[in-house]
């Protein structure tokens, strides 16, 4: 089983435009509403892919009835702890003329440390049962910012294989815990390492020094750019594939579940990569935050190109 932890679940509210004017009146062309959050999306396309997921996390007691509802409609098994408060509601500016999405984001509700301790309870009772363990997306607040480091620090007690997908602090004390996998985007890996990457070392370089550390697989996700991949021995690269962009939200977490997937297939580095891409252009290609379905993966997967860059 992969079992995906959503601390921060929100509605994602996509608004489309011809073209995003800053400070000028804009005209919406359409808009729409989805459920969402980071590991909801891991497991959506993992569920669409066949694998045996559970999504757990916080809930919110005053609107969360929508996010069990969403998740039953998906056919998404789930446990949630409820915390007081209400799930936030993020809004994505979508320009349709330069495929480029604003992403305006709330925190999200206070939440108490009787909520965070029954939740890593929780976890941690499910933990006998799980391959892999996906840790994804912001920390509310209340939070502590080691809640992935402990859990982390849980699943490697029991011999689970972890993935971490987050920034900013919960992410380099992440580090620490040595994950199996961790997926930062290109923004995220130059906040965590920016004094490295001033003092003259290069982005392959501080990747490689962090594999070597003892963490088995890093992969950036780099948007347009496509993706690196680095294993203990190579260094991977492949590009983005050409697909219309109708709705960014939830490429990085598809290229989770690729990945996910590919690891409970035993395949192998470059596998891995280019189910992270294929699952990824089969999300970009759908509207507001749909994910990519199991027909979308294999269709592009022999599109995908990788080549070993070092």
């Amino acid at each position: 089983m992969i079992l995906s932890v959503t601390l921060n679940p929100c509605i994602d509210k996509t608004i489309y435009l011809d073209r995003l004017d800053v400070g000028a009146y804009n005209r919406v062309k359409n808009t729409r509403s989805d459920l969402s959050g980071k590991g909801l999306n891991v497991s959506t396309v993992l569920h669409h892919l066949g694998e045996d997921t559970l999504c757990m996390g916080l809930n919110f007691r005053n609107n969360g009835n929508l996010l069990e509802r969403t998740l039953n409609t998906r056919g998404l098994k789930h446990h949630f702890v409820y915390a007081d408060g209400s799930i936030r509601t993020n809004i994505k500016l979508f320009d349709q003329s330069a495929h480029v999405m604003t992403e305006i984001n709330e925190a999200g509700p206070h939440v108490s440390s009787a909520a965070i301790d029954k939740l890593i309870d929780e976890i941690d009772a499910r933990l006998e049962h799980t391959h892999i363990l996906v840790l994804s997306g912001s920390v509310p607040p209340g939070v502590p910012a080691d809640i992935y480091q402990r859990l982390i620090r849980m699943a490697h007690k029991k011999d689970v294989k972890t993935v971490l997908d987050t920034a900013g602090e919960p992410f380099l004390l992440g580090l620490k815990e040595k994950p199996f996998l961790i997926k930062p985007n290109s923004l995220e890996f130059e906040q965590a390492f920016k004094e490295e990457l001033k003092a003259g070392k290069g982005p392959l370089e501080i990747a490689r020094q962090v594999v070597d550390s003892g963490i088995p697989y890093l992969c950036i996700s780099m948007g347009a750019d496509g993706a690196l991949l680095l294993d203990s021995e190579h260094a991977y690269r492949a590009k983005a594939l050409p697909v219309e962009a109708k709705g960014l939200t939830g490429a990085g977490d598809s290229m989770v579940a690729g990945m996910c997937r590919a690891l409970r297939k035993h395949l192998g580095s470059e596998d891995m990569l280019r189910y992270a891409m294929a699952a990824a252009a089969g999300s970009v290609r759908q509207e507001g935050t749909l994910l990519a379905g199991a027909e979308d993966v294999e269709k592009l997967l022999p599109q995908v190109e990788v080549e070993v860059i070092a």
